[in-house]
């Protein structure tokens, strides 16, 4: 992965504190690296004036006691540190406190797929084909699965089950329209008692995050908030992020 690839895909996701240390930690060592970052976020505009003033004393109160940085080289090198640790106060901001940070709605999304579609688990009872598709999905076997809960959802268009499970293989496939198309059919079921199709609508389109995604994001999940929907606590909690 190039540095480029690198940068926009720590700003874009959510960082463990490993990943966030590890980055700063090049930021420091490698002063080319540092400023590719600097221009990532100048030309993202992603340093906002008013942001900066707020937070700036924090940051200066981080530097005074040495959790920021260290300089131990000499003087003419001061100028690499002291744009180092601007660049590190500005990882600091986006990661933390503009929007796409860590509490973003994107990252809510990711963290819901991370924690409720890593694996699935077995349904008492469940046909055959279908144990035999999260067997595949639970090993990590992606497109074997999506082919064979694709193959079941084609031979028994009335399998809600199946189309679930394709819509979810298809949103961890990142083949986000597919993913929309499967959740409409289960949206559009009406014999379903608890029909989670709109609440994983708005979670695809959150993380595809096109042009007028995040908008319709919204509005779905507002119709899962005020109808009861499944996802309804969820919906509640990231409609205030908006």
């Amino acid at each position: 992965m190039d540095n480029t690839e690198y940068i926009e895909t720590y700003f874009k996701s959510k960082n463990s504190d490993a990943d966030k240390q590890a980055f700063e930690k090049k930021i420091l060592e490698d002063a080319e690296f540092a400023e590719e970052v600097a221009f990532y976020i100048s030309a993202n505009g992603l340093i906002q004036q008013q942001i900066f003033d707020q937070k700036k004393e924090r940051f200066r109160n981080l530097y005074e006691q040495g959790k920021v940085i260290q300089i131990k080289q000499p003087v003419r090198n001061m100028w690499k540190y002291l744009a180092a640790a601007s660049v590190i106060f500005a990882v600091i901001l986006v990661t933390w406190f503009l929007p796409g940070g860590k509490n973003s709605t994107k990252q809510l999304a990711d963290a819901y797929v991370e924690q409720n579609f890593k694996t699935l688990g077995v349904t008492m009872g469940s046909q055959d084909s279908i144990q035999a598709g999260l067997n595949l999905f639970n090993s990590n076997k992606l497109n074997e699965a999506l082919s064979m809960f694709e193959i079941i959802s084609k031979n028994n268009p009335e399998n809600s089950t199946a189309k679930k499970y394709t819509g979810i293989v298809s949103l961890r496939l990142k083949n986000y329209d597919k993913a929309l198309a499967y959740f409409s059919m289960i949206e559009a079921d009406k014999n379903l008692y608890s029909n989670p199709g709109k609440f994983y609508k708005a979670i695809t389109l959150l993380e595809r995050n096109n042009n007028g995604d995040k908008e319709a994001a919204k509005l779905l999940l507002e119709e899962v908030r005020d109808q009861n929907l499944e996802g309804k606590n969820e919906a509640e909690e990231w409609l205030k992020k908006f």
